[in-house]
């Protein structure tokens, strides 16, 4: 048994640090979490007002320079009112930024965030000041917003968009509302700068934000050393509180600063219905080297669709990768898809930037080069064209074990109509039957944003991971929802295609947005890809969610991670697996099979896939997200008869493996109740 309390905490969440303490503040009606300088999980009653309120630093290239706290003061002495003071630093390469920050919450609740900071170095960045985070579950509902365009101030009407927006659906926003009750309105208001809402959901962050400094001005922008930054975010109730009139929405408790535990059964309610099916799972292939004949045999309990391999067409070592895919998946039974970048200059080529505005990357090159000789162009498309000839035929050579190929140019992150119609003309003339995709090799947004060539396109893929905007444990969780979101939307992109999402990463495997070739080559330098979480605890609950989320929403395939290594589901060698690798050895033998409704009252603590099996029997998968032993209690509509309880936990032993434990009992009514450990998966089959 792990006993030390650092290999716990590694095991757990994949760093011997603690995590970040949280406090409960209370302002009247309104409860909110404070953490590392920002607001989290506002919320009146049980309802979430505000996913968040937080100040960022971003460079050039949008990387975030995370602050270090310091003077960091918490007055809580009167039962529902708090005031909260700090100094933050934000310090980088050439980045040097320091703020104070005031956070007040009143009993009429109100809450109100200042920003005063000041540059102590001269640097450029891409935004300074205040993101606010509105949560997902808002999509559809109603708001005003007041705007200023420069001819003055107007009221807008509008909604929270249900499907992803790929533009901000409001800019020049000075306030924002939207209704709690019939009754009551919450309303925040900006000051400082101007700013605009974006739908982070395009990066599967499972929130609306609203930030400062419209993308509308230029960037980046040169901050002078003693230049300073002065910001105001101001949240208030407007209307009849419930409290008011005889409700309960905040109890009185003297235990305003404690850390936040729990103790609370967190509710499950599950149907006898429908709502999806589990994919086609499949992963990366670990470039560079074949897989030894232990890693194919740590592979097969894993009963994989396919493999997936990237196969760079101008680099001399690609028909090797091919070849090695290609020999794996046939010892593991699975398919091949491949996602192959074609080098030269294909017609249509576009890109679009993170933030709201469109780049093109492709434009920028052709202005930094100047004239260029339009043979050239031609003697690069034909280049292109050639290998694109010899990669069909490598795939003649494979055999029928390649089943999609994903093709994007070089300079591009989105499939383009030239490339993907040459391709299938190739295919066929060589009697294959492989489905040509499209779709982007960089997030659902360049998707999202891109005009797609719908017509050439068998099947479409983008990626995922979870770490574009935030970092942090809790940050990661919520993201799972949004993938479903992405789904959802993209049918609407490609209504009748395929989706084949993935590789479903820890980190970005690039930087679609970079404004620099050093960015670039740091964004996909893999020594820059890991991230020892993959390795704990948290990264198979994270993947249990991931996966319960696809499902539902209906991706036909999904693809995470690569077979082995530090990227991996398990260590080189095979011997030692993740914990994320068990479970997809549990999904294993459920790819297709249904999945049933499962509702859960705290996905942001706790998450649970809910799968009819084959021969009818229900299997639950559970994951808890918190660094705290949760209690669970399962209400099922449907007939649930377990023989035994999987547990991924500290409890295990080294290698870490599931532990069988007796099935818990099944009481009248059909529940039964659960108890996680922190950051535990669990398996009721």
């Amino acid at each position: 048994m792990v006993s030390q309390a650092r290999d716990i905490a590694i095991l757990r969440y994949g760093s011997a640090e603690p995590l970040p303490e949280r406090r409960l503040l209370k302002a009247g009606p309104l409860t909110a979490v404070l953490e590392e300088g920002g607001l989290r999980y506002i919320r009146y009653g049980e309802q979430e007002v505000v996913r968040g309120i937080y100040a960022a630093v971003r460079d050039q290239n949008w990387g975030t320079i995370k602050p270090v706290f310091r003077e960091f003061h918490v007055v809580t002495d009167r039962i529902h009112e708090f005031e909260v003071r700090f100094v933050a630093e934000h310090r980088q390469g050439e980045i040097d930024f320091v703020w104070e920050g005031a956070i007040t919450g009143s009993e009429d609740g109100t809450i109100r965030f200042t920003f005063d900071g000041e540059a102590r170095s001269n640097f450029l960045r891409n935004r300074i000041g205040f993101c606010i985070l509105h949560p997902s579950d808002l999509a559809g509902c109603k708001v005003e917003v007041e705007t200023e365009d420069g001819t003055g101030t107007r009221t807008i009407s509008g909604v929270f968009p249900e499907r992803i927006s790929p533009h901000q659906p409001f800019l020049g926003m000075t306030a924002i509302r939207h209704e709690l009750t019939p009754k009551l309105v919450a309303e925040l208001q900006f000051s400082g700068d101007l700013f605009e809402m974006e739908d982070q959901r395009n990066w599967t962050d499972a929130s609306y934000k609203t930030y400062c400094t419209p993308l509308s001005i230029p960037y980046p922008v040169e901050v002078a050393s003693g230049e300073r930054v002065q910001q105001a975010v101001t949240l208030r109730l407007v209307g009849e509180r419930e409290d008011e009139v005889g409700g309960n929405l905040v109890e009185d408790s003297k235990e305003t600063s404690a850390e936040i535990s729990d103790v609370q059964a967190i509710r499950v309610e599950l149907r006898d219905h429908v709502v999806g099916q589990v994919p086609g799972i499949g992963l990366g292939m670990t470039p560079g080297r074949p897989l030894a004949m232990s890693e194919l045999e740590a592979l097969r309990p894993l009963a994989l669709t396919f493999l997936r391999a990237v196969i760079r067409l101008a680099d001399p070592g690609w028909e090797r990768e091919l070849a090695n895919t290609a020999a794996a998946a046939s010892a593991l039974g699975a398919g091949v898809e491949l996602e192959v970048i074609v080098p030269g200059e294909w017609e249509g080529r576009s890109e679009v930037g993170s933030e709201g505005q469109e780049q093109s990357q492709g434009q920028e090159q052709s202005q930094g080069q100047g004239e260029i000789d339009s043979r050239g162009q031609g003697h690069s498309h034909v280049q292109g064209q050639r290998l694109l000839e010899v990669l069909v035929q490598a795939i003649v050579q494979a055999g029928t074990v390649v089943d999609t190929v994903f093709v994007f140019p070089e300079a591009g992150f989105v499939s383009q109509h030239e490339l993907s119609a040459e391709l299938m003309k190739l295919r066929d003339s060589a009697g294959l039957s492989f489905r040509v995709g499209g779709g982007t090799r960089a997030y659902f947004t360049e998707l999202n944003r891109a005009e797609l060539p719908l017509a050439p396109m068998d099947a479409a893929m983008y990626t995922i991971n979870p770490q574009v905007h935030a970092f942090d444990i809790a940050s990661l969780a919520e993201t799972v929802s949004a993938q479903a979101d992405t789904v959802r939307s993209a049918r609407s992109i490609v209504p009748d295609v395929p989706l084949s999402i993935g590789p479903i990463t820890f980190k970005p495997r690039l930087n679609p947005n970079t404004t620099s070739e050093e960015g670039r080559r740091r964004s996909e330098d893999r020594a820059n890809h890991t991230d020892a979480r993959q390795w704990s605890l948290f990264g198979a609950a994270w993947t249990l969610g991931s996966l319960r989320s696809l499902s539902e929403a209906g991706a036909e395939r999904v693809c995470y991670l690569e077979t082995a290594g530090p990227l991996g589901v398990m260590r080189d060698g095979g011997e030692e697996k993740y914990p994320l690798y068990h479970v997809l050895a549990a999904a294993a033998k459920l790819q297709g099979a249904e999945v049933l409704d499962c509702r859960v009252a705290d996905r942001l603590s706790f998450d649970a896939l809910a799968v009819r099996a084959n021969d009818g029997a229900v299997m639950l998968l559970a994951a808890n997200y918190t660094n705290e032993t949760i209690r669970v209690r399962v209400e099922s509509a449907v007939t649930l008869q377990p023989s035994e309880l999987l547990a991924l936990d500290e409890r295990a032993v080294r290698p870490l493996a599931p532990v069988v434990y007796p099935a818990p009992a099944v009481q009248d009514g059909g529940a039964l109740e659960l108890e996680l450990p922190p950051f535990a998966v669990v398996v009721v089959r």
